[in-house]
């Protein structure tokens, strides 16, 4: 037992010698540059003065089309094409919903819910109040 510890030790001991290293370690040009000395800004500003005008286009989302009127007649077009869209969905839904259905739709769009109740609900004991 005792020679297994002793033999751990010995490993951890030795593994902890400095490693020689094999390559000198040379210096690239990436290094020189990284450890130049910086370069007085001072002496030559960069220009970073905007006129008022480049300022004022560059505000804001750009333009998506050159005129309002183009603007109106595109916005118009995606508005009619999404309208048929709906229709034709629609269409389809209706088409592949049987009459049970079709009949409970109608009838959930005649219902206005409401938290009143009549007189004659809270005779009855409701909670909430629903109109057909």
């Amino acid at each position: 037992m005792q020679a297994i510890s002793e033999t751990k030790q010995m490993r951890k001991r030795q593994s902890k010698k400095p490693v020689p290293q094999l390559v000198e370690t040379q210096s690239s040009p990436i290094d020189e540059v990284l450890h130049a000395p910086l370069i007085d800004q001072a002496v030559n500003p960069i220009p970073l003065v905007q006129s008022d005008q480049e300022k004022v286009e560059q505000r804001g989302r750009p333009k998506k089309y050159s005129s309002q009127e183009e603007d109106l007649r595109i916005a118009a077009v995606q508005r009619s094409r999404a309208q048929q869209k709906y229709r034709i969905r629609r269409q389809e839904f209706r088409a592949s919903a049987n009459d049970l259905q079709l009949l409970l739709i109608r009838r959930l769009q005649k219902t206005f819910i409401t938290n009143t109740l009549t007189k004659e609900q809270r005779e009855k004991g409701y909670k909430t109040g629903a109109f057909i």
